[in-house]
């Protein structure tokens, strides 16, 4: 069986793709770009040092506009970053019985409700995949710490492969690093993940 996996490069879709590994016998990861901008090639690096086959898909321009329209609607990213998550979930959808991502427990953004994963699945005759979500913070650091090396950095200064980044680029591309710091939290950080612990 194969799965495919929303992968960011960071250490949750980097323990994600390594607890689907006894269930599945390709796992295959793919990051989503709006294609402005390269920051994919850090989730390429880590899609090589986990040992899994990766690609980029490329989101059509109206899901950037309307991720742009949200942002400066309502002033801060979770809706913008649920709308387009759930755009790339559909994408996958479409052809891939088994899609997973590595949400967590606790995450705001970006995160699907139980009915619109129910509708999801039945429109498209898939079964999506959550292997975090029943798991906290600190629980996901301490496993993806087992298996992985990773770094946390400063998402302004060291960008990392997931929706955000792409939509922070295009907004400062196209108002201004002003309505970037309007809209998006201060002082963000991500994780990458730099190699796979062998044992």
């Amino acid at each position: 069986m194969k799965v495919t996996t929303l992968f960011s490069g960071g250490k949750d879709s980097g323990l994600t793709a390594i607890l689907l590994e006894p269930f599945f016998d390709e796992i295959e990861l793919v990051t989503f770009s709006f294609g402005h901008d390269r920051a994919w090639e850090v989730a390429a690096r880590a899609a090589r040092a986990i040992g899994h086959p990766h690609r980029v898909e490329i989101l059509e321009g109206e899901v950037l506009e309307t991720g742009l329209e949200m942002l400066r609607r309502d002033g801060y990213p979770n809706n913008a970053l649920n709308y387009v998550h759930m755009c790339a979930v559909e994408i996958l959808a479409e052809s891939c019985e088994y899609v997973a991502d590595g949400t967590r427990r606790d995450d705001r953004a970006p995160v699907m409700t139980a009915s619109s994963i129910r509708s999801l699945e039945d429109r498209h005759k898939m079964h999506y995949l959550r292997p975090l979500a029943g798991w906290g913070w600190r629980a996901i650091n301490e496993m993806a710490s087992k298996y992985l090396e990773f770094e946390v950095l400063p998402s302004d200064r060291y960008p990392a492969s997931d929706f955000e980044v792409g939509l922070r680029y295009a907004l400062a591309e196209r108002y201004g690093q002003s309505e970037v710091d309007r809209i998006f939290p201060a002082n963000h950080t991500h994780s990458r993940v730099v190699r796979r612990k062998l044992f």
